[in-house]
């Protein structure tokens, strides 16, 4: 692999719109050459509901990197969320012997075991409208024996393959891609935004103990489980920060521009944290008189919508998950976690230890300082996962055969680098 390949990352949220672009220096490490943002218009929840419009907040974002990178955007891998989202853990099951006798499991037999996976999917009522984007094995099985990483060159009779499957609205995956092509440009490939931002916020330790993470960003919010290195559970929550903003400019009759200001510069997640005597000046709509109004009742109305997220959260993972082997905890990102005191509120709703959701810049190059937020785990975790599977640390998927439909995701990957 020669260095100077160049990858971007694209994360489009309701709120925003981020780009890096990144190439691969001589030591095959990545090196941040441009970072680009656009307020995201024309997308609502993670849909696209004006083409042209969400054309143009990519464009912009997108140009914007490119000055400061000082070449044209390539290899674009572009992160997506939305309540369109749909996950589910299913089985895969084949048998694998030669008439009555046990044989050797080969690369073909994972790729059958995780198709017979992906048709269980495809056939059940509703999902015809759907696309899978992602298809990730949990764990295997051989003859009864669970909990089997690999099980290439093991023995056995009957393989099955526990699989969490994410699929998308295709109109949706459609239009997004068209959003970006609209502008000379093609997307690689597509992720699902809370799988991406693991790669920036948990480390191995948490993937394999036992983590959740949350990610509340403008208009969804998206949750995951991670055990034994794998993704267990997925679901997107129709609520994010963007509510936060509405409740205030209702419940101050202010402008949604003013209110998301003092959410961001006033905002706290815990208003008993609130002297009740302090106050700010509340700029009025169209020219009226501006207004004193309590921080702390500010705050109770940003508490108020933190708890809903929360609780709703928490209510669909105990539903979903056994809390009991989540160890490493929770972990929150998106803009929403910056609030002062979310991580006290999601802790105290979960009771286990919380930390904020800041991604880990450490094996990145170049001008990394205004990417220290929760709001860019998304688009750091793209280009660390990509990275990833660039550099071979992926094996058991990149080893399927390259006429398997899931292996040519990665296979598109590889293909990039032929013309270097």
């Amino acid at each position: 692999m020669k260095s100077g390949k160049i990858l971007t990352a694209i994360d489009i949220g309701t709120t925003k719109i981020c780009v890096i672009i990144a190439v691969l220096d001589s030591e095959n490490e990545l090196e941040i050459k441009g970072i680009g943002n656009s307020k995201s218009e024309g997308l609502v929840n993670g849909l696209v509901v004006d083409i042209i419009t969400a054309s143009k907040s990519i464009y912009d974002a997108i140009k914007e990197a490119e000055k400061m990178a000082g070449f044209k955007a390539k290899n674009i891998y572009v992160g997506i969320a939305g309540d369109h989202i749909k996950s589910q853990n299913t089985l895969g099951r084949i048998s694998v012997a030669t008439g009555h006798e046990p044989s050797e499991i080969t690369h073909q037999h994972i790729t059958d075991v995780l198709n017979d996976a992906q048709n269980n999917v495809k056939i059940q009522p509703g999902n015809d409208r759907l696309d899978i984007i992602h298809v990730i094995p949990q764990y295997y099985e051989i003859d009864g024996q669970k909990g089997i990483m690999n099980p290439l060159k093991m023995t056995g009779v009957n393989l099955s393959a526990r699989v969490h499957i994410v699929m998308a609205d295709i109109n949706t995956m459609k239009n997004i891609k068209k959003c970006i092509e609209e502008s000379n440009y093609k997307v690689e490939e597509i992720f699902l935004e809370p799988i991406a931002s693991s790669f920036a916020v948990l480390n191995q330790v948490e993937r394999d103990l036992g983590s959740i993470l949350i990610d509340i960003g403008g208009g969804t919010t998206d949750i995951a489980v991670f055990f034994k290195g794998s993704i267990r559970f997925s679901t997107v929550l129709a609520l994010g920060g963007t509510n936060i903003t509405q409740d205030i400019a209702i419940g101050l009759q202010t402008s949604p521009k003013n209110a998301e200001a003092i959410k961001i510069n006033h905002g706290n997640a815990i208003a008993a944290m609130i002297p009740e005597d302090k106050k700010i000046e509340i700029e009025g709509i169209g020219g009226r008189e501006s207004k004193q109004r309590s921080l702390r009742y500010i705050s109770e109305i940003i508490e108020a919508r933190m708890r809903e997220i929360l609780e709703n959260s928490y209510s669909i993972l105990n539903e979903n998950h056994n809390l009991k082997m989540i160890t490493a905890g929770l972990t929150i990102t998106g803009g929403a976690a910056l609030l002062a005191n979310s991580d006290k509120l999601a802790s105290e709703i979960f009771n286990m230890d919380t930390k904020i959701g800041y991604p880990d810049l450490t094996n990145l190059s170049g001008p990394t300082d205004r990417l220290k937020s929760p709001k860019f785990a998304t688009v750091v975790g793209i280009l660390y996962h990509v990275h990833q599977i660039i550099m071979g640390k992926e094996n058991k998927i990149i080893q399927l055969k390259r006429n398997d439909p899931i292996a040519n995701f990665f296979q598109k990957i590889i293909n990039i680098l032929k013309d270097f």
